[in-house]
């Protein structure tokens, strides 16, 4: 299948059905409220046929395949009907026989506020149960040598005579298959006596000692991940799987640090403190700009989280499974990637207005764009007969889609949540034509914008091998 077909199919799978979702959550949302609904429509007009007529409503289908629609009594999109198209309206409430037809403008501001915030609540809704879905059906795990690199001086880590290169096998009798896993399993056994299984030089040993913190223990590490070939940290001998530590002398104690230290020295050497196994390896490499314009090493990176005894452990030698959860750890599981999707997203917004993502990275995207991520997604659960790769790019989709919403802009359900907070605050509404002006001048705005971004994602595609 061609990569346009694949973008098509992506599209298709995923965004269609979470627009419609997310407009059910409007249509829900509206019956609750007691707002009349003239037409829930699956697709955009032109009309292709109508599935179903309701009390109330018609539930249409459309030649437009971009989504969905809930069309209720009195307002058109964002705004009020004029009285020409009020006359259309109040027609099909007759043909109907509908009585008391209620608008919008005519619900509460609490019932206008839920009747808005409902579409971006149910795609979050939809992110969490795919999240939860995912961890039920299957989804990759990764199995790896838990490798110790390096252990703080004084920590009980050290104490309990734990050494570089030892690999972690058992933390009380349950075996460990990730760095991270390791690091949760110390974590929930902070202050109780712990009993580890190690290899050292092909032999298991065990371990004892007090899970207690150390202070030195919220520092990060860098792990190497990727070296790339045209930049000088190829040339200067990196190899995948160091671990920095310093930076001129200097202890590395998080990611950002070290790559706010190499954007500030273009041109200018520096000298890497890494671990490669049992040794510690001085490196000097000088940052160049990459195609960005960024001065960069040229390695693609990881941040390593010390556990609280005071020892940085590393996954090496890894693969990846396929592992289906019962119930309750699918739950847990799905939770968990939910909140971290967010912190993600968090970390993202901070970082475009810290002004530290390139311009590549910061594009808006269209269909046409999500089309072009989604392509190789889609490939990917083809070609591995797995539902999780696409699942979880729905999710992903999901809960842009509702926070994309939520985003105080005029024309966007976010916005027009912001004008009721204002109406609670003032204690009256604002008139509801220039409401809805504001908000149509707001769509148009997001229009030219969704434009702007379908020209260049045609133009300018989107590199899905930068962003894996």
């Amino acid at each position: 299948m061609t990569d346009f077909l694949l973008g098509v199919a992506s599209f298709g799978l995923v965004l269609i059905p979470l627009i419609i979702i997310h407009e059910f959550g409007h249509f829900i949302a509206a019956k609750l409220s007691g707002i009349t609904v003239l037409e829930f429509g699956i697709g955009f007009p032109p009309r292709a046929t109508i599935l179903y007529k309701g009390r109330e409503t018609l539930y249409t289908l459309n030649w437009l395949p971009i989504g969905g629609f809930v069309r209720p009594f009195g307002e058109d999109f964002v705004k009020p009907k004029t009285e020409a198209e009020m006359s259309l309206d109040w027609r099909e409430v007759h043909e109907r026989g509908i009585s008391n037809p209620k608008s919008v403008f005519q619900a509460n501001p609490w019932q206008r506020m839920f009747f808005m915030a409902a579409g971006p609540g149910i795609n979050l809704v939809a992110a969490l149960a795919l999240f939860i879905l995912v961890a039920l059906i299957g989804q990759p795990f990764a199995r790896a040598d838990v490798t110790i690199y390096e252990v703080l001086a004084g920590s009980p880590a050290e104490q309990a005579g734990l050494l570089p290169g030892d690999v972690i096998l058992q933390v009380n009798g349950d075996k460990v298959e990730s760095a991270d896993e390791f690091n949760d399993m110390i974590r929930d056994n902070t202050g109780e006596p712990v009993d580890l299984v190690i290899e050292r030089d092909g032999e298991q040993v065990g371990v004892s000692l007090t899970a207690s913190v150390v202070d030195s223990a919220d520092v990060e590490r860098v792990y190497i991940t990727n070296i790339e070939r045209d930049m000088p940290a190829y040339d200067a001998g990196f190899e995948v799987e160091d671990l920095i530590v310093a930076v001129d002398g200097v202890e590395v104690t998080s990611l950002e640090e070290l790559q706010d230290y190499t954007k500030a020295r273009k041109g200018v050497e520096i000298e890497v403190a890494v671990l490669r196994g049992s040794d510690k390896l001085v490196i000097p490499v000088t940052p160049k700009e990459d195609s960005e314009g960024v001065p960069r090493m040229g390695i693609g990176i990881t941040g390593v989280k010390p556990a609280i005894i005071g020892l940085t452990a590393v996954n090496r030698d890894a693969e990846t499974y396929t592992k289906a959860l019962p119930l309750g750890k699918a739950i847990e599981t799905g939770v968990d990637e939910f909140v971290d999707l967010h912190r993600l997203m968090a970390d993202f917004v901070k970082e475009l207005f810290a002004g530290n993502m390139s311009a590549n990275e910061a594009r808006p995207l269209s269909p046409v764009g999500i089309g072009q991520i989604g392509g190789p997604v889609l490939e990917q659960s083809l070609d591995e007969e797995a539902m999780y790769p696409i699942v979880m790019f729905a999710a992903l989709i999901s809960v842009a889609l509702a926070i994309t919403n939520l985003l105080p802009v005029p024309g966007l359900d976010g916005g027009r949540i912001l004008f009721v907070i204002i109406e609670l605050i003032r204690g009256k509404p604002m008139e509801p034509e220039r409401e809805g002006i504001i908000h149509f001048i707001g769509l148009l705005l997001m229009l030219a914008l969704i434009a702007f971004a379908l020209v260049n994602d045609i133009v300018n595609p989107i590199d899905v091998g930068n962003l894996k």
